[in-house]
């Protein structure tokens, strides 16, 4: 017989309740109940509590089945390797370790085609491109000169750009300008990042704002000497027409946070600034 079942048995031999042998062992009435169902196994000291009222013995627990004192098997079962937090990370680690490789073959190739081109004396902006949080390009010219986003959306930007023959990059900044001000004191400095050695490029992530913007983005190569090189993008994000063509009539506003993110291959390539 099984503990439980002699547990059972026993008390009822003796005519007892099983609120009769919880207030003798000083335990509550669920606790003899778990027993009696094989919920729960008696802790040692319960056991021998036990077998004192009862009157009975109990055999060693089965090894397969020990489990904590006065502990349920659904709490002793072991929660199972691949959950959803797993599958998630795993997921998120395979597209970093995808975009990765995309633009490390993405630049080898470029370079590998540019090797035999004439190095300029001075840095400039190689190309701007953007994705969304998949690392999938977007195609935000509306043919007009703007760049179209959807407010309330995080948009990658890759900033891609060469090394002067004589200067070389040591920054590369973001500045924001609402359109119909033109002026220094609009103008606002939303992000910069360290250019690392040996690496051509600058990663950002950029929440666009949910009230929408309209504005000139500047790209700025920080160089050395105090030498700025600078590229100028038109963009646009529509709160109440998202992604509409067209709508250019929209409330000015300011980007939010500019942070670290994954790397992306480039689409399109954007001109030197003169």
């Amino acid at each position: 017989m099984t503990i439980s079942d002699i547990i059972k048995q026993a008390r009822e031999d003796l005519g007892m309740t099983q609120e009769d042998l919880a207030e003798k062992l000083e335990v509550s009435r669920q606790a003899v109940s778990k027993w009696e169902l094989g919920a729960s196994v008696p802790s040692p000291e319960n056991l021998a509590l036990l077998e004192e009222v009862l009157g009975v013995s109990f055999p060693a627990p089965e090894e397969e089945t020990a489990q904590s004192p006065e502990q349920g098997p659904e709490t002793a079962a072991k929660a199972p390797f691949w959950n959803w937090k797993r599958i998630v990370l795993l997921v998120f680690g395979v597209l970093i370790v995808s975009a990765l490789l995309s633009i490390w073959m993405f630049t080898a190739l470029k370079a590998e085609k540019n090797v035999d081109a004439p190095r300029p004396s001075e840095p400039y902006v190689t190309g701007v491109y953007f994705f969304d949080e998949n690392a999938a390009p977007l195609r935000l010219d509306l043919g007009d000169g703007w760049n179209n986003f959807t407010a309330g959306e995080r948009v990658m930007m890759v900033v891609e750009f060469a090394d002067g023959a004589e200067n070389s990059v040591n920054a590369v900044s973001l500045f924001l300008t609402p359109t119909g001000t033109e002026t220094l004191d609009q103008r606002k400095q939303i992000a910069v990042q360290a250019a690392g050695e040996g690496r051509n490029f600058a990663l950002f992530a950029w929440d666009i704002p949910q009230e929408g913007l309209m504005g000139h983005l500047e790209v700025v190569l920080e160089c050395g000497g105090g030498l700025r090189v600078t590229e100028m993008l038109n963009v646009i994000a529509d709160p109440s027409n998202l992604g509409e063509e067209g709508n250019t009539d929209l409330p000015e506003g300011e980007p939010q946070g500019i942070m670290e993110s994954q790397f992306v291959p480039p689409l399109y390539e954007s001109r030197k600034s003169e």
